[in-house]
């Protein structure tokens, strides 16, 4: 009797939701890194279609025109901050007390050293002056809303200067990000890459030591920088 060959299984393939939500996963990662290198005018969304082998049509289908990707771009990355910031992740804290602020610049630190195009956007559309920024302000406005009774608090309590408030925000703001947006600039000028984990945690001690009077770690654990700096 002649033996049958096994029948063999179709190839399962996702379902169709779960592919959906990959494809769009895709294109925000994209989409987003083209916002920030390139500003909005100078994003082509036939170029981020190119980039990822998708299709320009299927970008189009998933979110419309090229404003709407920029506004799920700005979304997405705030929900993706909340997200970083959130207690499932990071635990239960207090921001008002020193603890808890030191926890929360930390964590804040890290998204800012792994998501450096959302500072860059912001700075894009901050120069612009259009109204995406409008649109976009009050995303920042209720973080900020959020934080400005606490900081007040703080400082009434001595834990921190008692400065005005916006100088506090924009200072906060501009020493945890910058170094990792102008990360291309610091790796030519002193050869260290601001990804790297040594980086980061030198990065974080410094704005801890300045915000916090808080001691730093190790100098032997800091990246080593060019002979000109001098020594220690």
């Amino acid at each position: 009797m002649k033996k049958q060959k096994p029948i063999s299984q179709p190839t399962r393939r996702p379902p169709v939701q779960a592919r959906s939500e990959a494809s769009r996963a895709k294109i925000l990662a994209a989409a987003r890194k083209a916002f920030a290198e390139n500003g909005y005018d100078g994003t082509n969304v036939r170029d981020i279609a190119a980039d990822i082998g998708m299709t320009h049509t299927l970008i189009r289908y998933h979110f419309g025109s090229k404003e709407l990707l920029w506004k799920d771009v700005v979304r997405d990355m705030y929900a993706r901050l909340d997200a970083a910031l959130s207690p499932d992740v990071i635990g239960a804290m207090d921001v008002s007390t020193r603890d808890g602020l030191r926890k929360f610049l930390r964590h804040y630190i890290r998204y800012c050293a792994e998501h450096p195009e959302q500072a860059r956007i912001m700075i894009a559309e901050s120069q612009s002056g259009s109204e995406r920024l409008e649109w976009m302000v009050e995303y920042i406005r209720k973080s900020h809303r959020a934080l400005a009774p606490i900081f007040r608090g703080m400082m009434e309590d001595g834990l921190l200067p008692e400065v005005w408030l916006v100088s506090f925000f924009y200072i906060i703001s501009t020493v945890c990000q910058m170094p990792f947006v102008l990360s291309n600039t610091i790796e030519t000028l002193y050869g260290v890459d601001m990804q790297s984990d040594a980086a980061i945690e030198a990065h974080t001690e410094a704005v801890l030591a300045l915000l916090l009077r808080e001691p730093t770690g190790q100098p032997s654990a800091w990246p080593s920088l060019p002979d000109w700096v001098g020594k220690r």
